[in-house]
């Protein structure tokens, strides 16, 4: 570990040499009487002694403690000073703990500042939990180019191999109970927010996973645990291993398929040595002290072959340590009666701003202004995953049934045969958008929302679009067999054919046709609550070492 002195590094350190310069001996230091006395000489004959009484209301070193004070603004108070709710108090009024823990969080992403795909909705929902619950929780992400200006509170030296880097640390302040962090550095080429995450990047989490390692050993910032989400931080489990009185560490596996490749040869010029040397998501697996992702269904998919992404092993390996627990919806967030990005606003009671939505996106996408016509939604990254392949070779027949279908994503290897479609069918839309206004309005304009994907390991968007009024038609994979396959409020079907696509969606427009049951159908996916509660209860027991 690089030497150094920084807001994080604690006391500088000297060398022998200089504590001999002024008259100490290694370890000493002087006393009452001028002269310099072995400490560890002193240590010895105290445990000869045997254990000393302590004086009432005075700590293990015989002193009182210290009264607190408060913070001072834009003073050097530290990564960890902020003002917070007492410990076991919950601040949004919800369920207080027993015992709080300290949390550190850290991610790729967290929506709004930074969202790639579903990890983002997690990070800014589920930390969000765990501080509604009484929890010190901090949330820590990479210091982005455009991210908005924060308070510098220290710095993190690192290396990797022969790389060398100092972090530093900015607080972006409270959010919804959580202090955000950012470890950026000026050594290391600024990142732009990512709209993808590509192999270049893989350098760039290496470093940032080992200053989140450097942070969470501090012994002023030391939490109880550190949540790593996926493998952008795959790698910080292994160095915590690596480090002596280190929190527990516990891994979310959101995606199996993507885990942070490296090239041997980049790898080694890392400093990676050790299982999982080229892969960092096998890392976090290996090192982690519990591991999760984020259903019951998929951790199951993922012990097989099929679903494995060549890691069934590794996972099995885990056996009691490999939990899945089931994504939440922060309904607060996704809410159509408050939403600022809808041109109007609706609830389950009044469903009149659903029509004016449904309205604003038929003219937004050059479609009829039908109130009638059966309107479908597809939100989502244009990859394989997702079932665009499905969706692109059924498109025809979809299209023929009479109804009407908006596609909003990105992705580069779909884009252009999507926008062919739109031309060749009059019925079908596509806006190549990331962005979460169109999102939105996509999820409260349509009447139904398609999720075709090969696999899913919760399927977030389903989920939110049945808080909008559009029911869900998914493929039973994932966490979709769960809440929408098992539940019943939406439309499940099995296989991964463009056909098996194409019949759901023809009953889809069958039971459109039934207004009565359609509407029950819906109002019932509206008043459905997939809450985060729960899910923190589950990772709060994974925070805590076991018995």
């Amino acid at each position: 570990m690089p030497r150094g002195r920084g807001l994080l590094r604690g006391r500088p350190r000297g060398d022998g040499r200089r504590r001999r310069e002024r008259g100490g001996r290694r370890g000493g230091g002087p006393d009452g009487r001028g002269r310099h006395v072995d400490r560890a000489r002193r240590r010895r004959a105290a445990r000869r002694a045997g254990p000393r009484r302590r004086p009432p209301g005075r700590g293990r070193d015989g002193r009182r403690p210290a009264p607190s004070r408060p913070a001072r603004a834009g003073g050097p108070t530290g990564v960890c000073a902020r003002a917070r709710a007492p410990p076991g108090v919950d601040p949004s009024g919800g369920t207080p703990v027993s015992t709080p823990l300290r949390v550190l969080f850290a991610t790729s992403e967290v929506a709004p500042l930074v969202k790639v795909g579903g990890l983002g909705d997690v990070a800014q929902a589920l930390p969000k939990a765990l501080a509604a619950r009484g929890h010190r929780v901090d949330l820590v992400l990479p210091g982005y180019a455009g991210l908005p200006a924060g308070r510098p509170v220290g710095t993190v030296p690192v290396a990797a191999g022969r790389v060398r880097a100092r972090f530093h640390v900015t607080d972006l302040g409270d959010h919804d109970g959580v202090r955000y962090l950012t470890l950026g550095s000026d050594t290391h080429p600024d990142w732009e927010r990512p709209k993808g995450y590509v192999e270049r990047h893989l350098a760039s989490f290496v470093l940032f996973s080992r200053a989140v390692a450097e942070l969470a050993t501090h012994p002023g910032h030391r939490p109880d645990a550190v949540h790593c989400n996926d493998w952008h931080v795959g790698h910080v489990p292994a160095e915590l291993r690596r480090r002596p009185a280190a929190p527990r560490s516990v891994l979310t596996i959101h995606n199996l398929a993507y885990q942070g490749l490296f090239p041997y040869d980049k790898a080694t010029e890392l400093g990676l040595t050790g299982y999982g040397t080229g892969n960092l998501l096998a890392q976090g697996i290996r090192y982690a002290d519990a591991v999760t992702t984020v259903s019951p269904r998929y951790r199951d998919e993922t012990l097989t072959p099929a679903h494995g992404s060549g890691l069934h092993h590794l996972l099995r390996s885990r056996g009691g340590d490999y939990h899945g627990i089931l994504n939440g919806v922060d309904y607060h967030h996704f809410d159509p009666s408050t939403d600022r990005f809808l041109p109007a606003r609706y609830d389950v009671d009044d469903l009149a701003g659903k029509a004016v939505d449904r309205a604003a996106l038929q003219r937004a996408s050059g479609l009829p202004v039908d109130p009638d016509v059966p309107l479908f939604a597809f939100v989502g990254r244009l990859v394989p995953q997702k079932g665009v392949e499905a969706l692109l070779e059924g498109i025809d027949e979809i299209a023929a049934l009479g109804i009407q279908l908006v596609v909003v994503g990105t992705g580069a290897g779909y884009e252009r045969a999507f926008v062919r479609a739109a031309r060749w069918h009059p019925g079908v839309a596509f806006h190549p958008d990331s962005g979460e206004a169109a999102a939105r309005l996509a999820y409260a304009g349509s009447d139904a929302f398609l999720a075709p994907s090969r696999y899913e390991p919760c399927g977030l968007a389903p989920l939110i679009a049945l808080r909008y009024g559009s029911v869900p038609v998914v493929r039973r994979v994932g966490g979709m067999a769960e809440t929408i396959g098992e539940s019943g409020l939406g439309i499940a079907y099995d296989g991964d054919r463009p056909a098996d696509l194409v019949a759901a969606v023809r009953a889809a427009v069958t039971r459109h046709a039934d207004t009565a049951g359609w509407a029950a159908l819906r109002d019932r996916g509206m008043r459905a609550r997939f809450t985060w509660d729960d899910a923190a209860r589950r990772y709060e027991a994974l925070y805590r070492p076991a018995d």
